[in-house]
């Protein structure tokens, strides 16, 4: 049970907290808290250790400027996950101090005399509970989508995500469009985790770099995009933010690994696309070439595309894209890339002489796989 100095700066109770050296990366991982106390007697170094967030007023020293710095010196050779101070007795840190601290990643707090030891402890408590269980359902659902389970098992999984769960369902896989890290999604997710007004039958949950949203239902639903979006607005959010992947909608909950497969490989085509939500069923060859990403794929583009990406400056591979782009219409093609048709002809001729075919229809198809793969793999 830990949450990371980043995660824990986003609870309400260490909202207070001011950051002394701000060059710190904030990478570090709380899995204990510590009232530093009695310490400063009998000694710091062997009652603190890695993985500890210290508190502390440094009352008994409150007088000693020079042994409050040697008691954080102490703290960092302990390689401390961070230190709190109440700055009543102490308003400032030595730069020395500080700049030991950034080397050694470990961040320093000033908090006001108003804020309690009692509400910091209790958010941190409530933080690491909570990112614990998160990181659990993550792998449960990273568990559904990485393997073939047995129906039975697929059904105890997803109980085990929401045990109201009923049996119709729909996933949405969602990622931001502005994604810059998790603590947006993770938002989400405690929001509505925490949200009164939530329906107990669906579910958000964090996964991977995104939401992962299963709603469910007693009978086969009408308009599922309408419980979505209104899932979203508890937690403050509009859909139109995201990039939207969905599957069928299923009536056994023993196929939510197909379901969650789907979400997320429907996302994976609305990103690559920008589109704003994209259907499963809507993805044509996708549903063939995506659930090996990480297997033959990359040396497969290699193959086929280096030979035209090292021929020019770019030109050939561009014309390439957008031919496939346009489902090779060659006029359109060259509409879009302002050039005359004779030009795209010479090109794609050149092409077929680099990939060695001579097929027309070999030609376009070995072509529409590999730019599609390249996309998938970038």
């Amino acid at each position: 049970m830990s949450i990371s100095i980043a995660d824990a700066l986003m609870l309400n109770e260490l909202k207070p907290l001011k950051l002394l050296n701000k060059e710190v990366k904030l990478i570090k991982r709380i899995d204990k808290i510590g009232i530093l106390d009695h310490e400063l007697i009998e000694g710091i170094k062997g009652n603190f250790r890695s993985g500890d967030f210290v508190l502390t007023t440094f009352t008994p020293i409150r007088n000693y400027p020079d042994l409050i710095d040697q008691a954080i010196y102490d703290l960092i050779d302990c390689n401390i996950a961070a230190l709190a101070i109440k700055n009543i007795y102490v308003k400032e840190v030595s730069e020395s101090v500080l700049s030991l601290a950034n080397k050694k990643d470990i961040p320093i707090f000033l908090f006001e005399s108003n804020a309690y030891f009692e509400d910091v402890i209790e958010g941190l408590i409530k933080g690491m509970h909570s990112r614990s269980y998160m990181e659990i359902i993550e792998s449960k659902i990273e568990t559904m989508f990485s393997n073939d389970l047995k129906a039975s098992l697929v059904e105890e999984m997803a109980f085990e995500l929401n045990g109201d769960f009923l049996n119709y369902h729909q996933v949405f896989f969602l990622k931001e469009k502005r994604y810059i890290n998790d603590e947006g999604i993770i938002e989400i997710s405690e929001r509505y985790k925490r949200s009164r007004k939530r329906p107990s039958e669906h579910g958000i949950f964090k996964y991977r770099d995104g939401l992962l949203v299963v709603l469910t239902y007693e009978k086969r639903p009408s308009h599922p995009r309408v419980d979505l979006d209104y899932l979203m607005t508890i937690g403050d959010y509009k859909v139109s933010d995201f990039y939207i992947g969905h599957g069928h909608i299923s009536e056994s909950l023993q196929l939510l690994d197909k379901g969650i497969k789907e979400a997320v490989y429907a996302n994976m085509v609305c990103e690559m696309n920008q589109d704003i939500i994209v259907d499963y069923h809507d993805i044509g060859l996708y549903k063939m070439l995506l659930p090996h990403k990480d297997t033959w794929m990359k040396s497969y583009v290699e193959g086929v595309l280096d030979p035209i990406k090292s021929y020019d400056d770019g030109k050939l591979i561009e014309t390439a894209r957008v031919y496939i782009k346009n489902l090779g219409d060659m006029v359109l093609t060259a509409d879009h890339m302002f050039q005359h048709k004779n030009t795209i002809r010479y090109r794609i001729q050149k092409m077929k002489e680099l990939m060695k075919i001579t097929s027309d229809g070999e030609f376009y198809e070995q072509l529409s796989v590999a730019i599609k793969c390249e996309k998938i793999c970038r």
